[in-house]
């Protein structure tokens, strides 16, 4: 377990690599996905690491090297694991254990290494106190295994300059993680103190009026996505229950949004996915509901820069405890999906897992873009303003 960047991948593919020269065999090397395999390792570790005189053939299709001494090395994904059932390997080498399925060890290759007197190797960076957390207590009681735990101040791997930058712009909890290889649970979350700003919406003291100011987001559908309606009040910072459709017919869309804008009386702005086929959707609507340009652009474009500052003023409104979101399991477990994931190159990206959707999260990250402190509502003040400007006694003096 070392941290990122510091060449355990290549450390254990070269000695998988010195084995089938050893002993001749049926060799395993294994990735979270078939898609790391192919390019992570496939397409660019095999070409730097691998000496060609002692390779009979290589099979791209299969990602398999036959060897001139008998040996095969086979390099697969861990997402669909029962395929992998009944294969006779006698090495494996787990790359990322901490992202793959527990089960692909326990109830795949364990059994057959046991069987065969075999060897395996783990390398990953932690993930939380999960599977490989539970597998680094064990071995480190067991003489039979050899472990290895080396931090960025161990391994030497960057510079203090480069630590200092790296500092700068990651997430504390994530630079323990990935370079102090510390087990954090949740590390790489992105969005902070979630359930801490969740509110029941059978609370009297939440109850939800449909007059005051509001701001609206509303995320689009595109193809299988659905689309969803979120309003903000701005007097209260509290986001109302989101309407989810998976409607892709315009028309209807268009009717649907409108109806909203409509229901919250005192809807300021409507900021709304105007990115591709959203585009005349938007111009539509313009005619019927109010969708500013400025000062915040609310005919909103996504690119990977819009995006992301998006996703960055919502995490602060959410740790800040700013903003109130209603207690809809659907919406919290799209915003807890949201993940920093950092590629081996140290730069950070901010995705959810795949199959998942992230529409719920882009259309309250709408709603509330732009917004940074409650406002009064201006009515409420007119009325009070009003109120108090009555002249008293005899309306004749």
């Amino acid at each position: 377990m070392w941290n990122r960047r510091s060449g355990k991948s290549k450390t254990a593919l070269n000695d998988q690599i010195r084995k089938t020269q050893i002993v001749k065999g049926i060799y395993y090397y294994v990735l979270p996905t078939y898609r790391q395999a192919k390019q992570t390792v496939w397409d660019n570790l095999i070409k730097e690491h691998l000496p060609l005189e002692i390779v009979d053939k290589k099979n791209d299709s299969e990602l398999a090297i036959y060897y001139k001494n008998g040996s095969i090395q086979r390099f697969v994904g861990s997402e669909d694991y029962d395929k992998h059932r009944g294969v006779n390997a006698i090495d494996v080498v787990f790359d990322e254990y901490s992202e793959q399925h527990e089960e692909i060890w326990t109830a795949i290759f364990q059994p057959i290494l046991r069987e065969n007197g075999g060897t395996a190797t783990f390398v990953f960076t932690p993930k939380g106190k999960n599977h490989a957390w539970q597998l680094i207590q064990k071995a480190r009681d067991n003489k039979e295994w050899f472990v290895s735990i080396l931090g960025v101040k161990d391994t030497n791997t960057f510079s203090e300059a480069e630590l200092v930058e790296i500092r700068a712009n990651t997430p504390q909890s994530l630079f323990q993680q990935e370079y102090e290889v510390s087990f954090i649970d949740n590390a790489g979350q992105y969005f902070r103190r979630i359930r801490d700003n969740v509110y029941k919406q059978d609370n009297p003291e939440y109850s939800l009026p449909m007059e005051g100011d509001f701001q609206i987001g509303t995320d689009l559908a595109k193809y299988n996505d659905w689309t969803v309606i979120t309003p903000f009040n701005l007097n209260t910072f509290k986001v109302y229950p989101q309407d989810r459709f998976n409607q892709i017919d315009w028309n209807l869309q268009e009717a649907r949004i409108q109806v909203a804008d409509s229901k919250f009386t005192g809807s300021k702005a409507h900021a709304i996915d105007a990115t591709g086929v959203g585009d005349p959707v938007v111009e539509n609507l313009r005619r019927v509901i109010n969708i500013p340009e400025q000062p915040w652009n609310h005919a909103f474009k996504f690119t990977a820069q819009s995006r992301s500052d998006l996703l960055k003023h919502l995490a602060i409104l959410l740790e800040q405890d700013k903003i109130k979101i209603p207690d809809d399991e659907g919406l919290i477990s799209e915003l807890e999906s949201f993940r920093y994931e950092m590629s081996e190159g140290g730069t950070l990206k901010v995705t959810v897992p795949e199959g998942m959707t992230d529409d719920r999260v882009m259309s309250l990250g709408l709603a509330v873009y732009g917004q940074f402190e409650k406002t009064q509502n201006y009515r409420i003040l007119e009325q009070q303003w009003s109120q108090k400007s009555k002249p008293k006694g005899n309306p004749a003096r």
